[in-house]
C-alpha cells in the first residue's frame, strides 16, 4: 500500500512539474540608446564614438580610463551630466577625478596605478550638422596620435569618420 502511495504522489508531482512553463528568455534588457541619436550633443557623441572603440578592444590588465575636454591649454573634466551619461555606458570608465596628473603621467589616484586620459580638443561646428576635432588619449607620459574627427548628422543620427592621417602631418 505504501509503494502505490508512493508512485501516485511521485506521478502527481511529476504531472504538476509539466503544468510549470520555465521562462527560459534569457535576453539582456534593451541597451541604452546611443548618444549619437541625440542631434545636440555631438560632442558626447563623439566621446562615446570613440570609447566604444577602446572598450570593444581586448586589452590584458587595463588601465583605469577616464575621459576630458581639453580647451587649448589643459584638460578639463566633462560636466557631470555627461560624464555619468558616458559612465552609465562603459562601467569600466573612471569619473575625471580618478585621473591626477603627474610629474610621472597620468595617475589613479585611489590605486596609484597608471591611468589612461582620453582627450576631445578643437572641437567645433560649422554648423548644426557638421563637427570636427581632434582626438586621443594621454597615459603615463605617453601620447597617443590625435586623429581628426568629423561627426555629420545623417537625419537620424551622428556618423563619425576618423582621418588616418595624425596631427602633425
Amino acid at each position: 500500500m505504501k509503494r502505490r502511495f508512493f508512485v501516485i504522489g511521485v506521478a502527481a508531482v511529476l504531472s504538476l512539474g509539466a503544468c510549470v512553463t520555465v521562462d527560459d528568455d534569457t535576453t539582456s534588457p534593451d541597451p541604452m540608446p546611443p548618444l549619437a541619436a541625440q542631434k545636440g550633443a555631438p560632442r558626447l557623441a563623439m566621446l562615446e564614438h570613440m570609447l566604444s572603440t577602446y572598450f570593444a578592444s581586448d586589452i590584458p590588465n587595463p588601465p583605469t580610463v577616464c575621459v576630458s575636454w581639453n580647451d587649448g591649454s589643459e584638460e578639463d573634466a566633462l560636466p557631470s551630466e555627461d560624464e555619468v551619461a558616458l559612465i552609465a555606458r562603459f562601467p569600466q570608465l573612471a569619473p575625471m577625478t580618478r585621473c591626477s596628473q603627474t610629474e610621472n603621467g597620468w595617475r589613479d589616484t585611489e590605486t596609484d596605478e597608471a591611468a589612461l586620459v582620453f582627450t576631445l580638443h578643437d572641437f567645433t561646428c560649422a554648423s548644426e550638422e557638421s563637427c570636427a576635432a581632434w582626438g586621443g588619449y594621454r597615459s603615463n607620459g605617453d601620447n597617443s596620435m590625435s586623429y581628426h574627427y568629423r561627426g555629420e548628422w545623417s537625419g537620424a543620427e551622428w556618423q563619425f569618420t576618423r582621418d588616418p592621417r595624425i596631427i602633425a602631418e
